[in-house]
């Protein structure tokens, strides 16, 4: 661009150059016209002809009028054709750095319009990444919502687990009492009838008073049997409806 520039500066140079010398020109003309004229103008007057002298002088000097007018038309012309290239030199080159710039233009608007489809492709990309970071956390949420219910019936798992050992090893134990306490009760029942009847020396006074300890445990025993049942039969739904099996 600064080449151009100087070359285009070097161009008005020479035609101002040009313009000078062609006005050098001009005055050089002049003067020697003017020259001539006062020598003919002299030798005429010494001459004594200076009518005859002095037409001719006229005559030349319309000549050299003459002359000097086509010089400076032909001049005038000449420089106008300069200026007239020194203005299409110039067009020209405005019009090269014109589409020079406009190509540029083109070229920065192709990639202006690349750089906005790689952004709205990275914005959709960032938008379906954050879709899924959202999607993500949820889940999170929600598996730390279900650890806490696992943990907590986990503990009340526990809690029922052990509970039912407790209840099976109890009943487990009243149930074999029971196994023991039926035969015997059965045995102080016939001793005790033995005794109230009197027919049998082997009868103690006790027998009845132990018969009826006998039966108040025997009663006991079943009772607490069927409340421990009923205790395991809650502790089973109760692990069906937290989801546990055994």
């Amino acid at each position: 661009m600064n080449t151009q520039n100087e070359m285009d500066e070097q161009d008005d140079v020479v035609v101002i150059e040009q313009r000078d010398r062609r006005s050098y020109v001009y005055i050089g003309l002049a003067l020697v016209i003017g020259l001539a004229i006062g020598g003919l103008v002299g030798s005429t007057i010494t001459a004594n002809k200076w009518q005859q002298t002095l037409q001719k002088v006229q005559t030349d000097y319309q000549h050299l009028q003459q002359k000097t007018s086509q010089l400076v038309d032909s001049a005038k012309n000449k420089v106008a054709d300069v200026d007239k290239k020194s203005a299409e030199k110039m067009a020209e080159a405005l019009q090269a750095q014109s589409d020079k710039y406009l190509s540029e233009i083109s070229k920065l608007k192709t990639q202006v319009t690349e750089v906005e489809k790689v952004n709205m492709s990275l914005e959709e990309q960032v938008a379906a990444q954050k879709q899924k970071l959202e999607a993500s956390q949820k889940t999170v949420s929600k598996l730390d919502k279900q650890a806490d219910m696992q943990a907590t019936m986990f503990e009340h798992a526990k809690e029922l687990f052990q509970k039912e050992l407790k209840v099976k090893q109890e009943l487990s134990a009243l149930e074999k009492e029971r196994e023991q306490l039926v035969p015997k009760v059965a045995a102080l029942k016939k001793e005790c009838s033995l005794y109230l009847a009197g027919t049998s020396w082997n009868a103690t006074s006790d027998s009845c008073d132990k018969q009826d300890e006998a039966n108040s445990r025997l009663s006991q025993i079943d009772q607490l049997i069927q409340v421990h049942k009923l205790d395991l039969k809650q502790i089973n739904e109760l692990t069906s409806q937290i989801g546990l099996t055994k």
